[in-house]
């Protein structure tokens, strides 16, 4: 029997030995948007539209997971009163902070974002892919994580300062993003009924914070967030940005279906550590190798990351973070060829 994309996913994300390695575009929400022609504010009330654009890649690129809301991850802030900036190519950012002090915690409200177009252009159009081709590909709509969406809410280098300096309050912020995402996914999970997410936590990086902040800070929001999911049933993708070497196991106790590693971890290295404990994903260069490389430097990469990792099962071969818009398609195609191979 030939399986799904989802079940050779799912099958993976249980340390089993699918038939082929998994592939997996990670995000890929601006690459959709540029190649669209249109940008990501114009999906905006559109759900209908927006999931016929999410639909259609899908079958082009055949990653065996779809991020709908890729990209849209700053409009979660912005419909509890951030501001939205827009940038010509990439995804929208925020115009600055909106937690300034106590008071402007306490005076904010996580019901207004199910008022918000944005939010429900991006849950309409979830549900309607899921509908759609949730039977093939496993469908994990995108959020920030914890501390990401925190640093969004605070203000990054504040947040850093809070983590030092003003440590209750620190943990009281990343506590409200934690709630803040859990809302965001509610109707997701409760009334679609969808059976995976996606959750990308960059500011929790090795590259930003430490060890000791890691496992105070980021650690126990995002047990709390992905244990909630696991308990309705629902698998996370976890990625987090850097070099997470020194944590693999910490990550590893969050319970995710499956931890995206960056291109800065040594994927043998992880895999001989993790082997049994969690299923990984990764991990070839974004940047010098999807974008700038040629196809078969791609499939050359591709291929010795399926040899450092897939012996044994319970690895998904994944770009180290989300790829650029500017990456041929040429080489999304030899990336994904190189599991069929």
């Amino acid at each position: 029997m030939i399986l799904r994309p989802k079940e050779i996913l799912l099958e993976a994300f249980n340390l089993g030995t699918p038939e082929r390695v998994p592939a997996v575009i990670f995000g890929g929400g601006m690459w959709t948007i540029k190649n669209s022609g249109q940008n990501f504010m114009y999906y905006i009330g559109k759900p209908k539209e927006y999931a016929e654009l999410i639909i259609k890649t899908a079958d082009v690129l055949q990653s065996d997971m779809v991020y709908p809301g890729s990209g849209y991850n700053n409009f979660l802030a912005a419909a509890i009163g951030g501001k939205i900036k827009v940038r010509h190519i990439g995804a929208p950012d925020l115009e600055g902070p909106i937690i300034n002090s106590p008071e402007d915690l306490e005076a904010l409200e996580i019901e207004r974002i199910y008022e918000d177009e944005a939010l429900q252009t991006i849950w309409k159009a979830s549900e309607i892919v899921y509908n759609e081709i949730g039977d093939r590909y496993l469908v994990g709509t995108t959020s920030w994580g914890p501390f990401t969406k925190a640093g969004n809410l605070r203000g990054v280098e504040q947040l850093m300062r809070d983590v030092y300096r003003n440590r209750d309050f620190a943990s009281k912020v990343i506590e409200f993003a934690r709630d803040l995402i859990m809302a965001f996914y509610e109707p997701l999970v409760k009334d679609i009924g969808m059976d995976a997410i996606s959750i990308a936590d960059p500011t929790a990086s090795g590259d930003l914070i430490s060890r000791k902040h890691f496992l105070e800070f980021a650690l126990p929001a995002l047990k709390d967030l992905i244990n909630t999911m696991k308990k309705r049933g629902v698998e996370t993708f976890l990625h987090i940005c850097g070099d997470t070497s020194d944590k693999l196991h910490e990550i590893a106790e969050t319970r995710a279906g499956c931890f995206s590693l960056d291109h800065k971890v040594n994927l043998a290295n992880a895999k001989k550590e993790l082997q049994g404990v969690i299923c990984i994903a990764g991990n070839v260069d974004p940047v010098s190798v999807m974008n700038e490389g040629t196809p078969e430097y791609v499939e050359e990469v591709s291929s010795k990351c399926i040899e450092d990792a897939a012996e044994g099962g319970g690895y998904v071969l994944c770009p180290g973070c989300d790829i650029p818009p500017t990456v041929p398609l040429e080489n999304i195609r030899a990336f994904i060829n190189s599991t069929r191979k």
